[in-house]
Order: structure tokens, then C-alpha cells, then sequence
């Protein structure tokens, strides 16, 4: 269980920086209350994955907590309403980062309810607490690189289906295309 541990101790993190990304995407594209609503829940995600990632662990885990659950509930209430159509927000991205921040809270809750058991058990040796996780081991490298990938996977088709990716540049389309004599173009 150690292991498994080690290995997905950022996942936490790098479902922050998708979540971040994502909602600055759909901010980008998004009208109403719900563009700065977006752009404030993406600038906060990725602020908290980068102190998270500096300190190597959860940091404020109670208030991250509070503010995916306002933003799980926002996000339900912005499709059962209707609004999300009216504030030209795709379905894809919105779960996209609904299911980012359902690893963030899941996290949150772990992290608080074995703090809360930690503190009624009988005083063992710790690290003191508030001190960053011991440095990256090869399982951690593997669980970075895991979690990186798991988050490209599902944050690149959420990105592209945001209106800011639909206005992006395709690849092989960068510059201007020109003609060379006898009809062959590069």
C-alpha cells in the first residue's frame, strides 16, 4: 500500500493544473457570471496544485475541500438549469474539470480524516508536522509521469472543445503555404 501511495501522492497536484487548465479555457469562451466564476476556480486550482507541489503535499486541505464542493455544486447546478448552454459552455470540459476536482476533494477528505485519526491515536514517531514528504523515490518519478499522462489524456480533448481550442491554430498550418514553380507546394 506504501507503494501505491508514493506512486500517486501528485495526483492530488496534476488534477489541480488540469483543472485549472481547463477552466481557464472555458473562461476564455464562457459569457455570463460564469466567465469570471471559471477564471477565478482556475487561477485558484492552479495556484493551490503549484504550493501543493512545492510543499509536496495537500496544503489547506479543509478550504480545498469547501471550494471543490462549491465548485461541484456550481458546475450541477450550471447544467441542471440550463445555463451552461446559455453561457456557451460545452458539456466535455465541464466534466472534464468536474472529474479533476472529484480527485482534488476525494484527496482533501482522505488527508483530513487521517489527520483526524492520526490525532486520537496514541502519539507515535512522526515527522513533525507542517515538514514537506521525504524526496522522490523511483516510485514517485513513475507516479508523476502516470499522473501527467492520465492528465493530458482527459485535459487535451476538454481543452480542444472549449471555444478557445476550436479557434486554435491546427498543427501543420502555422505560416503561409506557398506555391514553387512546376506546382509544388510546401
Amino acid at each position: 500500500m506504501r507503494a501505491l501511495a508514493a506512486a500517486t501522492r501528485s495526483w492530488p497536484m496534476l488534477a489541480a493544473v488540469g483543472a485549472g487548465l481547463v477552466l481557464m479555457a472555458v473562461a476564455a469562451g464562457a459569457g455570463g457570471i460564469v466567465q469570471p466564476v471559471a477564471a477565478v476556480f482556475g487561477v485558484a486550482a492552479l495556484a493551490w496544485s503549484i504550493l501543493a507541489l512545492r510543499a509536496g503535499r495537500l496544503v489547506a486541505p479543509t478550504v480545498a475541500l469547501v471550494a471543490c464542493s462549491a465548485f461541484l455544486v456550481g458546475a450541477g447546478a450550471l447544467v441542471a438549469t440550463g445555463w451552461a448552454g446559455r453561457a456557451d459552455v460545452a458539456a466535455g470540459p465541464l466534466v472534464a474539470a468536474s472529474v479533476f476536482i472529484v480527485v482534488v476533494a476525494a484527496s482533501c477528505a482522505l488527508a483530513l480524516r487521517r489527520a483526524r485519526v492520526t490525532a486520537t491515536a496514541p502519539a507515535r514517531a512522526a515527522r513533525p508536522e507542517g515538514a514537506p514528504a521525504a524526496g522522490f523515490d523511483r516510485r514517485s518519478l513513475v507516479g508523476l509521469v502516470a499522473g501527467a499522462a492520465l492528465v493530458a489524456a482527459l485535459a487535451s480533448p476538454a481543452l480542444a472543445a472549449t471555444p478557445a481550442g476550436g479557434q486554435a491554430v491546427p498543427h501543420g498550418e502555422h505560416g503561409e503555404r506557398f506555391e514553387l514553380p512546376g506546382g509544388h507546394g510546401h
